[in-house]
């Protein structure tokens, strides 16, 4: 079909699932995959399913909610994969099996990919392998790894992404990761499309759905330019300096500044002035907030530098979008 990826070796993956692990996580992200194949009509990825402690075929993984997943592999046929996903959760701070650990830096010197789901963040620690030293995991274990890897830098994304090794944060925001490793695989517009055909199930309004293709765009572009729009977007009434941004992000202000020149032709500065400009042009146009309450909403000290800015971008005034 017109688009879609062409026929090719499918892609090795499998799922090392630890006791207790996040069943939602789990479950989007094989969703992820299958409609892949499913859309494409071609077997794009084909995966199996490990346990990180039964270490042979044919025994159970029980969830943190108590649901079983059958295995579909023994441990050792993961090296022969190309992208590995960690899925742990609970307890998963406390693991430690040096042989699994092992397993997992082999791979990491083979070049596979390696991605975490929820708490799996935890296990690459263990292992030595969150390069740069920055990931993300499931909100609610942030203060127990900060005491763990107090070297590590936590961001706030949704994913993390470098070189060959990908964190996540869990939950829904699984398929955003997924979306993303599966357009570097098989291209934007077939990342879009899979998007579409999880608008329903992630009951995300429309607005969600362009900003998480925006991010995903720009994520393809570089990772750390779509990290840092995506944490612009989320701090818009108390925007945060550039330098905070760029350590949130695992970089530096300098880099930040050379990739946002780079990919966007500006500076991260003016490109987050822009957003919060634009999120008050659109509340001055679809609410009836006075101008105060927005420039305070979208992080400007006082009205009148907020009315300068706003004429500087737009040539013209706030109050000329009132009746």
């Amino acid at each position: 079909m017109p688009g879609h990826p062409c026929t090719q070796e499918p892609i090795q993956v499998s799922f090392i699932l630890f006791p207790g692990f996040a069943l939602t996580s789990f479950a989007l992200a094989i969703e992820a995959l299958s409609v892949a194949n499913l859309i494409s009509e071609q077997e794009l990825y084909r995966y199996n399913i490990c346990s990180a402690v039964d270490k042979q075929q044919g025994g159970r993984v029980v969830s943190s909610n108590l649901v079983p997943v059958e295995t579909t592999a023994n441990l050792e046929q993961c090296l022969e994969s190309d992208l590995v996903f960690i899925g742990a959760y609970k307890d998963a701070a406390n693991f430690e099996d040096h042989d699994l650990l092992s397993m997992l830096r082999i791979l990491n010197r083979r070049k596979a990919r390696l991605a975490t789901l929820s708490g799996g963040s935890f296990i690459l620690a263990r292992a030595g392998l969150i390069a740069d030293k920055s990931c993300t995991l499931v909100p609610e274990f942030r203060t127990t790894f900060a005491e763990l890897y107090p070297d590590y830098n936590l961001q706030e994304n949704l994913y993390t992404v470098y070189k060959n090794t990908f964190t996540s944060a869990g939950g829904t925001s699984t398929l955003d990761m997924m979306f993303y490793l599966i357009s570097l695989d098989y291209g934007r517009e077939f990342a879009y499309e899979m998007t579409e055909m999880f608008l329903q199930d992630r009951i995300r309004s429309s607005e969600e759905m362009q900003s998480s293709r925006r991010i995903l765009n720009l994520r393809i572009k570089s990772p750390t330019l779509g990290a840092a729009v995506e944490l612009m977007e989320k701090h818009i009434a108390e925007p945060y300096p550039i330098a905070t941004l760029a350590s949130s992000i695992g970089t530096t202000q300098r880099n930040l500044e050379t990739v946002f020149q780079k990919h966007v032709q500006t500076t991260p500065s003016r490109y987050y002035l822009t957003l919060r400009l634009k999120q008050a042009r659109h509340m001055l146009e679809e609410t009836h907030l006075s101008i105060a309450n927005i420039a305070q909403a979208t992080g400007f000290s006082s009205q009148s530098h907020f009315s300068k800015c706003f004429r500087d971008l737009y040539d013209i005034r706030p109050s000329d979008l009132r009746p």
